[in-house]
Formats: structure tokens, sequence, C-alpha cells
């Protein structure tokens, strides 16, 4: 399968983004604490919780250690297990075991260690699109939080924000509801949160932000903006990447199953779209990723947005 890659080159500042004092604070707290095995969750709580009087302290403490401290567990069961599924009580022990777990360990365990320090919070089961398998999920299939800080309810994925390295991603720890329904659905819209109130259709048809696409904060603004309609076998993608890089492009054909080959597109210094011409007609998947240029050399990042396109 052919790669055509797309050079452009804006020289759009790297931006720093970095955490607030108080949240590194937290977090250099959580890395000196001894990794004791036989402490129970209880007394762990207490010890990343009792040193700070602010609610979102405390939970900023919890979330950094379960994000540092637990392992994604890939083989974990599904969301709809059967009915020999293990309870709440059995996930949330396991998870706290064996130090790893699928997404309702990390939420479930959550939600624990938040309750036992007296903060309300719930479990959100929903639809996640993370990557090209996910465009179009057909059942919920992922499992997050909200945690209600100082009369307001706030989203939070452990599970997204894991880092054994204890690098947390921070990009998912009290995300902006109208940033999260991008990536997120909730079976039961009302824990949205969000100002405007999106159908699952309008979620379908966003474009599919990867992890590393937040992780690197790819653009200037996020478009919601997700699927396109060619005319003239052309397309115009609203994209303005906030540094130099090298973008990959890929067409994926979905009625015939198969990855199909790209002219190269252009993109303008300073433009802010991408043009790119689709060589056949139907409907199709657009996967984007990019070289990412640091100093002298280049990262390759294969998957950081999916779009759909129909070409009549």
């Amino acid at each position: 399968m052919k790669r055509l890659l797309l050079v452009i080159a804006l020289l759009v500042p790297l931006i720093t983004f970095s955490q607030a004092t108080d949240f590194e604070k937290v977090d250099e707290y959580v890395n000196t604490l001894d990794s004791d095995k036989n402490i129970s969750i209880p007394d762990l709580t207490r010890k990343l919780t009792d040193p700070f009087n602010d609610d979102l302290l405390k939970v900023r403490s919890v979330f950094s250690w379960l994000a540092s401290n637990i392992s994604y567990d890939s083989q974990g069961i599904g969301i709809n297990p059967g009915s020999n599924a293990p309870s709440e009580k059995e996930i949330i022990n396991e998870t706290f075991r064996l130090r790893k777990g699928d997404c309702r360990g990390y939420s479930y365990l959550f939600r624990h260690m938040l309750g036992l320090s007296g903060i309300r919070s719930r479990i959100i089961t929903g639809y996640t699109r993370v990557d090209f398998n996910s465009i179009t999920p057909q059942k919920p299939n992922h499992v997050w939080n909200s945690a209600r800080i100082n009369g307001r309810w706030h989203l939070f994925d452990v599970t997204w924000a894991s880092d054994t390295t204890r690098k947390v991603n921070d990009f998912w720890f009290r995300t902006d509801p109208d940033i999260f329904i991008l990536n997120h659905y909730p079976v039961y819209r009302s824990y949205a949160y969000t100002k405007n109130r999106y159908s699952f259709d309008d979620f379908i048809r966003f474009p599919v932000y990867t992890n590393q696409f937040h992780k690197f904060k790819f653009t200037e603004g996020i478009s919601r903006i997700g699927h396109f309609n060619a005319v003239d076998d052309t397309v115009r993608i609203s994209m303005k990447p906030r540094f130099e890089v090298v973008l990959l492009t890929e067409l994926y054909d979905i009625q015939n199953n198969e990855w199909i080959s790209l002219l190269p597109g252009s993109q303008v210094r300073g433009d802010d779209h991408l043009k790119l011409f689709i060589p056949a007609k139907g409907n199709f998947v657009l996967k984007l990723g990019a070289m990412i240029k640091d100093k002298d050399t280049y990262s390759i990042y294969d998957e950081l947005v999916f779009y759909t396109i129909s070409n009549k």
C-alpha cells in the first residue's frame, strides 16, 4: 500500500502546555508514595487525600495515582459480559490487587476512592470513537467518570490518561465537556454536560480524534465537522497544524473493503485548510497521520484523525 507524503511548511510557534502549579505539586506528592502492595484501599485513599483540603486536589491525587499505577488490561472482560460477570466489588478489588484492569476497573475504583473521600461521582457508560475500528460503534464500548466538585460536575477518563511511566495524560482530567463529547457519547445524554445538545448521529459525524491528536494538540482549534461531500472529486478540510509537519494521508474504500492510493493534496503555508483529490466514486474513510519535526528529526504518528468522505 503506497503512502503519499504531503509536506506542509507551517512555521507556527510550538506552544508549551503545562499543568497548573497546584496539580504539579499533587503529582509530585503522589510519585513519592511507596508502592505498598499490602496497603488497603481505604488506607491508600487517606494517604492520597489527607494532605489536601480542596476537593479538586483530592480528586487530582486519586486520579494521578490510578493513571500512574494501574496498567490497562487488554484482556479485560467487555462492557456487556454475561450472567457470570464479576460484581463491581470484585472488579474493584481485583483491579487494585493486580494493579491492572479494563475501563471498568479504572472507573469503578476511581468512584470508590472518591466516595471514601466524601466526593460524589458517577460511572458513565457510553460510546467512544478513537481509532479506525471504532468509527461507527454498534454498542456501548467504554466506561468513564464524572465527579461533583464545588457544585459542578466534571468529566474524567482515567483509562485514557493511564501511563505507568508516571507521565499522566493530563488532557483527560476535568476535560471540557464540549471537547470530551467528540470522543465520548454517554448512553444517558444528560451525562454529557455539554452546552449544546448533540444527537448520536451528530456524534457519528464528528471527526475521530485519536489520543495522539489530543496529546500533541495537533491543530489550532478543534473542528466538529467530520464528514465531507466531495465537489468535482475534491474535498477541502479545515485544518491548521500548530507546527511544522509532514502529513500522511490514506483513503479506505468502504464498499470494496480496501485502501486505495491518493494523489498528493495541497496546503499552502499559512492556509487553514487541506485540499485533497478523491480518485474514485463512493464512500471513504480518510486517515490522517503526520511526521512531526523535533529539532532535526521527525517522529511518525500514523493515526491522528479520521474523516468520512462521500464522492457521488
